[in-house]
């Protein structure tokens, strides 16, 4: 999934921490990482890279990933928290 944001990655990455269970951030060059889920077994991985006045926000789901929190859950914190 890819969505652009007119938020700075900061704010977006705030806002998620505040929503989603075990979240743990990184910085990757000018990119901020996010990775949710067990430490040991990641559901999501959420990459938010700045762009223009805003950010642009990379979500993948490694194959085999448990569904927690369910992908409908994930996907309402993202559009709440871009916007």
């Amino acid at each position: 999934m890819y969505v652009s944001s007119q938020r700075a990655p900061a704010s977006i990455a705030a806002c998620l921490k505040d929503r989603l269970p075990r979240v743990r951030a990184s910085q990757v060059g000018s990119a901020t990482e996010l990775a949710v889920g067990s430490d040991s077994n990641n559901s999501y991985f959420i990459t938010l890279t700045p762009q223009n006045a805003g950010s642009a926000i990379k979500v993948m789901r490694p194959a085999n990933s448990p569904d927690d929190p369910p992908e409908e859950e994930l996907r309402f914190d993202i559009a709440r928290c871009a916007t």
